[in-house]
């Protein structure tokens, strides 16, 4: 049963029935009603996390307690006059522009994409997404050197499989692919941390891989290239009407603009999009306002708890009352590479085994991996959590995975390990910071339910 269908049948026993009307007033936050379809739409967008909750409102699986939570905050912010706040207007205004431009680009862009089954297998073919690779590779400090090391087969590195091109990263991807059996590539730049090492590959075998097997990062690949390409041709049709407009309002601009030379400034462009959504009427559509009153309802809580501050002496008393929740732990650094195949991911920790530098694999392989650049630092309060339960008994050195988590597959490699927390530092003051926050806001949220009448109408069973 889905997340959606669960909720559902947890709603449904929860009021009268679930042929309840959209519009029955389930409960009374204040002068406001809560109506059986409100608490629907929070509900699904809660799932959904389009919706914002926040540490202020109970963490409880009774949605209406965290509605009713949310109204209480929102009844007093704006109680504050804190609706009218220059900075709240500020930050309104520039979510409402997102929001304005993302459903316009949606409509114009995204809505018009289309991907054909010739368009699939033409790509299929012609940029190598048929073949999978078996290869060798050396990197070094300098270009020739890698070459050199890889025609010499020295301290050369391998996979033990096949390897897909979707697999491999798109900075290296083209040009390896692109390579016969046989062959070497030119030594291609890859970022190793704060260095950048040269890699050349050596195709040693290709095998045939089936359509079936690519046919979605194919889609995908193909569907961000067109999107892109779109965008682009969108944004100057709107640069060339904007500035032919205003050629026409001074004539002697008309002889000065040339639409090759329009070029994508991203604030200008931003600005033709949100211009050209408001004309369109975008903002009118029921969809998208409700999208809006729920953003500024977001934006005004967030900026409401924003004041709820927290004391350097707040901080340390929450310390020193709640030791339990500030252990002694050992932080655990690991050079992590993860990848979205099991096969993949087994073949990586094999290949680490046999002498390949992790770091070097991060770039070439590992997906989504952003500033870190594959070293991360685990303690207990890292994300999914299985990492560092993992790593945390493993020596330095050792080599772990792979762990699936989140539709990836991680392997990774212990670099580093030291003793942290059960003592006043920085970061058991930045988590103090944030838990005293968290509890003064659930204590506000409490004191909130004394100020406003809080009435549930509907009957428990």
């Amino acid at each position: 049963m889905t997340k959606s269908k669960l909720l559902i049948a947890f709603l449904c026993p929860l009021f009268f029935s679930c042929g309840q009307p959209e519009t029955e007033v389930i409960a009374l936050v204040g002068d406001e009603k809560i109506t059986t379809a409100e608490l629907r739409d929070f509900a699904e967008r809660r799932e959904k996390r389009a919706i914002r909750v926040g540490t202020a409102i109970p963490d409880t699986s009774d949605p209406l307690q965290q509605l009713i939570a949310r109204r209480l905050l929102l009844l007093e912010a704006r109680s504050v006059g804190m609706a009218t706040d220059t900075v709240f207007v500020r930050r309104l205004e520039r979510q409402r522009r997102d929001a304005v431009i993302e459903s316009y680009l949606e409509r114009q862009v995204d809505a018009k994409i289309v991907v054909t089954a010739e368009d699939i297998l033409q790509e299929y073919y012609d940029a190598n997404w048929n073949r999978g690779l078996k290869f060798i590779y050396s990197a070094r400090a300098t270009k020739a050197a890698a070459v050199e090391g890889l025609a010499a087969e020295k301290s050369i590195l391998s996979l033990p499989g096949y390897v897909l091109k979707g697999q491999v990263n798109e900075q290296v991807a083209d040009e390896l692919f692109a390579l016969p059996v046989g062959s070497i590539s030119p030594a291609l730049p890859v970022p190793i941390k704060a260095d950048t090492v040269f890699v050349a590959f050596k195709v040693l075998d290709e095998k045939r891989v089936p359509l079936i097997a690519v046919r979605q990062l194919i889609e995908r690949h193909l569907r961000s290239r067109i999107g892109a390409k779109m965008d682009r041709a969108l944004g100057i049709s709107l640069s060339d009407k904007h500035a032919i407009g205003t050629a026409k309002d001074n004539p002697s601009n008309l002889r000065k603009f040339d639409s090759s030379s329009v070029g994508p400034d991203s604030a200008r462009i931003s600005d033709l999009y949100y211009a050209a959504g408001l004309q369109s009427g975008i903002d009118e559509e029921p969809e998208l306002q409700a999208k809006l009153r729920t953003i500024a309802e977001d934006v005004l809580l967030s900026y409401y708890l924003e004041q709820i501050d927290v004391t350097p002496a707040e901080a340390r008393s929450y310390f020193t009352r709640h030791p339990n929740q500030f252990p002694a732990y050992e932080a655990t650094t690991i050079t992590e590479i993860v990848v979205h195949n099991r096969k993949l991911a087994q073949d990586l920790r094999l290949a680490i085994t046999r002498g390949a530098d992790p770091d070097l694999l991060v770039p070439i392989f590992s997906q989504d991996v952003g500033a870190s650049t594959g070293r991360v630092k685990l303690s207990p309060y890292t994300m999914p959590s299985m990492r560092y339960e993992r790593a945390k008994g493993m020596e330095i050195n050792a080599i772990g995975g792979p762990i699936e988590w989140a539709g990836k597959f991680s392997v990774f490699v212990v670099v580093d390990k030291a003793r942290e927390g059960g003592q006043w530092d920085r970061a058991s003051q930045r988590r103090a910071e944030r838990l005293a926050k968290e509890e003064k806001e659930r204590r506000h949220v409490d004191a909130l339910r004394q100020k406003f009448s809080v009435r549930i109408l509907a009957k428990r069973p």
